[in-house]
């Protein structure tokens, strides 16, 4: 049995990205010798009967912050030697965003335990003009020539690394490209409801926050909702943008053509994307965030609905074949309404779009090929450690 701790407190949730992540571990509990514990915070809700969770007092993690920003380590021993000592390896995030990936990989290395790190963040992180002292710099260059591997979603997050001055030929060969798995056998195509009712569904799936381009989706469809009957716009989510929409949407005078829906169970989200027709998602870069994967499109594009999606940070990386989706830039919304006025207006369009969409899907992100993917990972810097403390 391999038992492997993710080291997440402060960072977890049930949010998209590691709720997918964590379809791999399950998938190498259930098929491969593979136990996995996830380490939270004492206050995050946090819960998976699949896995151990362990609930960490924050004082145990967040501990005292150094001039350098790094925690002390030697005020969170005792809490942590317990759950490094049993372990074979640890799962922790990027120690240049989060003091916590830091302090995991010290005591990983102190119990002589091999840390893999994950990482999607493609542009600067804090501070924003990364003026870090040079000591601080000398101790994350350390800690990453401790780390066994350094999974990244995508190359442009290999490309931050040379950004901030963090890689080097030591470095370098740490990397390994994962992305995201998606469960093709939960999110298949079902029949439209448009077969039914005869109305194409556009839906939109995502946090309703600016950088999400709400706004743009509904500027480039409010001419098509006004001449066309059987077009039903749908906004799928939550945030501070709803309230914006919805007052936008009354001016419009478009109440009757758009419809918000509230947030739902990740569970529940194969079946909502079943009945749509086009699913589209323009999200924008701004400030120190872009779309770092887009875990969304391939979901609606493992469902075969076509896509229209921006070129937004690791999207185009994310879907890199020809006619897969339609790629519009941001911010451009005559390109988007001519890209969802193609979709509405050809049926056959939709229909090879979105079967290309799925092999691709079941080619690149099935979980089985990301899962066996991961696992040969996991293998190659276990293997790399066991034989260093053999040779000591």
């Amino acid at each position: 049995m391999i038992n492997l701790i993710a080291f997440r407190p402060g960072v977890i949730s049930h949010r998209t990205e590691f709720k997918v992540q964590t379809l791999i571990y399950k998938y190498l509990q259930e098929y491969y010798d593979y136990s996995f514990t996830i380490v939270k915070s004492e206050e995050e809700s946090y819960e998976d009967p699949d896995f151990q969770i362990i609930a960490l007092p924050r004082k145990a993690w967040k501990g005292s912050l150094s001039r350098l920003g790094l925690p002390k380590i030697n005020s969170t021993n005792k809490y942590l030697n317990s759950i490094f000592t049993q372990a074979n390896g640890i799962l922790t995030v990027d120690p240049t965003i989060y003091p916590q990936g830091l302090l995991a990989i010290k005591n990983a290395h102190r119990f002589k335990k091999p840390v893999f790190l994950n990482v999607s963040l493609t542009v600067r992180g804090v501070p924003q003009d990364f003026t870090w002292p040079l000591k601080r710099r000398f101790w994350m260059r350390k800690a990453f020539y401790q780390t066994q591997k350094i999974i990244v979603t995508i190359p442009k997050c290999i490309e931050r690394f040379e950004d901030i001055g963090l890689f080097d030929e030591v470095i370098a060969p740490k990397f390994s490209i994962l992305g995201h798995p998606i469960d093709t056998q939960k999110l298949t195509p079902k029949p439209k409801l448009s077969e039914q009712d005869g109305i194409l569904r556009v839906l939109v799936i995502s946090r309703m926050i600016p950088e999400k381009g709400f706004l743009y989706i509904l500027e480039a469809m409010t001419p098509l909702l006004k001449t066309r009957s059987n077009l039903l716009l749908q906004f799928l989510g939550s945030g501070p943008m709803r309230s914006f929409l919805e007052a936008e949407v009354t001016e419009r005078n478009l109440n009757e053509k758009v419809a918000f829906l509230n947030s739902v169970p990740h569970e529940e989200i194969p079946n909502i994307l079943g009945k749509a027709d086009i699913f589209v998602n323009h999200a924008v870069s701004i400030g120190r965030w872009e779309e770092y994967f887009g875990i969304a499109n391939l979901e609606a594009m493992s469902c075969g609905l076509p896509c229209v999606l921006t070129n937004c940070g690791g999207i185009p990386y994310a879907i890199r074949e020809k006619d897969l989706a339609f790629l519009v830039e941001e911010r451009n919304i005559v390109q988007l309404r001519e890209a969802i006025s193609c979709l509405v207006n050809s049926e056959q369009k939709r229909r090879e779009m979105g079967q290309k969409g799925r092999h691709y899907v079941e080619d690149y992100y099935a979980l089985p090929k990301m899962a066996e993917k991961f696992h040969r990972i996991l293998q190659g810097g276990l293997t790399k450690t066991s034989n260093k403390i053999l040779d000591k």
